[in-house]
């Protein structure tokens, strides 16, 4: 070698019929024998060649397409649809060996399941099981179809289903541990909702009970309030705690009761006055049960509200007079 590094003698030349070993498969391909699609252009010798694949008895033809299957999907998942192809074409003969088509449709089934095709290896199974209902590897893998799906009480009657006929298959005894324990849960979830939903209920129930011996009224502008207004029966005391909002307008704040119990009284050195279409002027030492049950109050929302100002004070004649007429 020169100090430019130069090779001596001629310069190597590639053939131009060497394949390219970047794009082997492609390459491959172009090869009439080992083509999976013929060209559009017409070609006797190509499709004699073609045809060869076809040569041979139902049987023999069936079995080289499952065999091809097989190579693809040893091969992992990137050939996957290439075996799903060739398992298709085996079951497509009219192969008489039924033990051929149920094991293309049973490998089927498997390459469907790596790519998440669940109906379609519920659908390969349901047919390999009709030829062979004792078929393990399809009923494995409608378990795992099925419990992917979330069908929770069919994935553990076919494990139960398989475990009669293999009961110490370990992958169908895993699956069925999974499912029973997600049933579980979610039963469990779903019964604690009906718990919630019951109580919830009780409790509407007991409160519109109550609304109704009081000759309370209650108006709804706003679901969404009436809803979050926490309204709750005393059982002990058959009393009612309302949440309660008082708004100070002189002082431009307000306060907000949770639990304001009915038989309770306002402050002594406040004058309450009830907000309505109208106002109206509430007794200071009246319970809140009673101030309720008037029948010129309307509860807006389930939330009672009232305006609160002192007795005597300038801004107090100036606010109510905007409500005489």
């Amino acid at each position: 070698m020169s100090t430019n590094d130069t090779p001596l003698g001629p310069a190597y030349q590639r053939s131009s019929f060497a394949m390219d070993p970047e794009n082997l498969e492609s390459e491959m391909s172009k090869i009439p024998l080992f083509m999976t699609d013929l060209p559009s252009e017409e070609n006797d010798t190509l499709a004699a060649i073609q045809s060869l694949i076809f040569d041979g008895t139902p049987e023999e033809v069936a079995q080289n397409f499952r065999e091809q299957g097989n190579d693809c999907f040893r091969a992992g998942k990137s050939k996957y649809k290439d075996a799903i192809a060739f398992y298709t074409k085996a079951i497509e003969t009219e192969c008489p060996d039924q033990s051929i088509i149920e094991a293309c449709l049973a490998n089927r089934a498997a390459c469907h399941l790596e790519l998440g095709n669940y109906g379609r290896v519920l659908n390969d199974c349901s047919q390999c099981l009709k030829i062979n209902p004792k078929n393990i590897k399809a009923l494995y893998r409608s378990s795992r179809a099925l419990f992917s799906l979330d069908r929770l009480v069919e994935t553990i009657d076919c494990c139960q289903h398989a475990l009669s006929i293999d009961p110490e298959n370990k992958p169908i005894k895993d699956i069925l541990t999974k499912a029973t324990e997600r049933k579980e849960l979610i039963d469990e979830k779903i019964r604690k909702q009906q718990e919630r939903e019951e109580r919830e209920r009780m409790k509407k129930e007991t409160l519109e009970k109550a609304f109704k011996e009081r000759h309370i009224t209650i108006e709804v502008e706003n679901a969404e309030v009436r809803e979050k207004a926490n309204i709750e029966f005393d059982h002990e005391t058959n009393t009612i705690n309302w949440p309660v909002f008082f708004l100070y307008p002189e002082h431009k704040e307000s306060d907000y009761i949770q639990a304001f119990n009915e038989t309770n009284t306002f402050q002594d050195h406040l004058e309450i006055i009830g907000l309505n279409p109208k106002l109206i002027k509430i007794g200071k030492k009246l319970p809140l049960g009673k101030i309720l049950s008037l029948d010129q109050y309307v509860i807006k929302n389930g939330v009672p509200s009232f305006i609160i100002m002192p007795k005597n004070c300038s801004f107090k004649q100036k606010f109510l007079s905007q409500y005489k007429k």
